[in-house]
């Protein structure tokens, strides 16, 4: 079969899905074969479209507009519609077209003589920019209108909706298309996971993303392997390639099994919440150190994530055909991390001679906000001059989320997570609220304010944090 090739035009030919039909009626089982738009067949397999789909992240990738280019000619050993699941497969690789071959088990002779087949009738279906279906299903076809059909016209007409559809939407090209997945678990009150779903929205606006649709689940807590079920796993994977997603974003904390597992069943890329915070630091970062500290924040992020990606992202071993020029991924981001630390750590001291030599410029008092989808003039790494004679310094906070805590409590800490202060706020919700800090606690150095909120089991909750560094006059 690897050796036929189909004319470009056609969805098949009748000697094609003939020799097919009786290969599938000698072992008695399903026979699924996918084929290029070059006539070319890529992927055989004993079973049916779900048991044979091509893995996601094998699947050619064009865009919200093309489909994969990729056409799949299956048997079926009792005439029927093609199944759920085998619609549900061509939707998920986003195929070119979905052929059924319903096949007798013993052949026949056709009226009047003439060869033997094993064909009863046929069905072609494909996908379609709908709101409210994914596909069409022709009328049952007998082999010959089928083989009369012209492939390369459908292909275009499917594509060129597609095409109008996204041009509909308004998107930019260079626009991450999301879709949020969020996961309610017992451990989550509804205003929480409700506010929170609010909050990634505006962090995926923020970092330059659009978001789509939105993906709910209740669970009582995450899956360990995906987070979600692998039904609502699959939910995904249909609303990606409907829509066009090349994104995908979990309003939660990923761990690197999971983000992979993830990646391999729906295809796209899958980020969390914290990736999404990174990237926003990464845009927002002025000064050369806080540019420094956030790439090595996020390669610290990314590196666990990288291993088991594939062979491009594996250790190098030792021993014949595991030499040759150049580095792995993974061991390019080790050395760049080394890199950036010595960098970084260049900086700072060249930042504390700078101090000590030259007088600082006068400054106001500390003064920032913690607010929802982060402040477009943030710098990641903000530094702070604290003048000469200083007693206190003021510190200013947005409480959000009203209602859904008991209290609030600021907590000043250094980086190696040693408390300084705590501090209990009012339950103003949305309003201003100043901590006043003794100067004498924060001498030059780092650090990093947390936010946390009191719910109503009386457990304490991180809900922000914002980190900074001080120096004296």
């Amino acid at each position: 079969m690897y050796n036929q090739r189909l004319p470009g035009d056609r969805l098949t030919t009748p000697e094609f899905a003939q020799t097919l039909a009786a290969i599938s009626a000698q072992v008695g089982d399903p026979i699924t074969v996918y084929i290029n738009r070059r006539g070319q067949v890529i992927r055989l397999g004993v079973g049916t479209p779900h048991q044979t789909q091509i893995p996601a992240l094998e699947l050619p990738r064009y865009g919200a507009e093309r489909l994969s280019g990729i056409r799949c000619i299956s048997t079926q050993l009792k005439p029927d519609l093609p199944s759920d699941s085998a619609l549900t497969s061509m939707a998920l690789q986003r195929l070119d077209a979905l052929v059924i071959l319903n096949i007798t088990g013993s052949g026949f002779t056709k009226r009047g003589g003439g060869a033997t087949g094993y064909i009863q009738d046929t069905y072609l279906a494909h996908l379609v920019p709908h709101p409210e279906t994914n596909w069409t299903i022709s009328p049952p076809l007998t082999l010959d209108d089928l083989s009369d059909q012209d492939f390369l016209d459908l292909v275009d007409g499917i594509e060129s909706e597609y095409a109008r559809d996204v041009a509909n939407q308004h998107i930019a090209d260079d626009t991450d298309r999301v879709i949020l997945v969020g996961v309610k678990t017992d451990a989550v009150t509804t205003q929480r996971f409700t506010d929170g779903l609010e909050e990634i929205i505006k962090l995926v606006e923020t970092a330059g993303g659009e978001v789509l649709d939105t993906i709910q689940q209740k669970r009582s807590k995450p899956h360990p392997q995906t987070v979600v079920g692998e039904g609502k796993i699959q939910e995904i994977a249909l609303a990606a390639q409907k829509i066009g997603a090349n994104l995908i974003v979990f309003d939660c904390n990923l761990s690197p099994s999971q983000g992979r597992n993830l990646e391999t069943q729906i295809g796209i890329r899958v980020v969390d919440r914290t990736e999404v915070i990174l990237d926003i630091f990464a845009q927002r970062a002025q000064s050369g150190a806080g540019k420094l500290q956030v790439e090595l924040a996020q390669l610290e992020y990314m590196m666990p994530r990288l291993t088991g990606r594939g062979l491009a992202m594996s250790r190098q071993g030792g021993g014949i055909g595991t030499r040759g020029p150049g580095e792995t991924k993974l061991e390019t981001e080790r050395r760049k991390r080394t890199e950036l630390e010595q960098e970084l750590a260049k900086q700072k001291a060249q930042a504390g001679r700078t101090t000590d030599n030259q007088p600082a410029l006068p400054t106001t008092l500390l003064s920032f906000l913690l607010t929802p989808g982060l402040s477009r003039d943030i710098d990641s790494t903000k530094r702070l001059t604290i003048p000469s004679g200083t007693t206190q310094l003021r510190l200013q906070l947005r409480l959000k989320r009203p209602g859904s805590y008991q209290s609030y409590q600021a907590v000043l800490q250094t980086l190696d997570g040693a408390n300084l202060l705590t501090r209990t706020l009012p339950h103003s919700a949305g309003q201003m609220v100043t901590v006043m800090i003794p100067a004498k606690l924060m001498p030059s150095g780092d650090y990093v304010v947390v936010l946390k909120g009191k719910t109503a089991d009386g457990q304490m909750e991180e809900i922000d944090e914002y980190h900074f560094s001080t120096t004296r006059q």
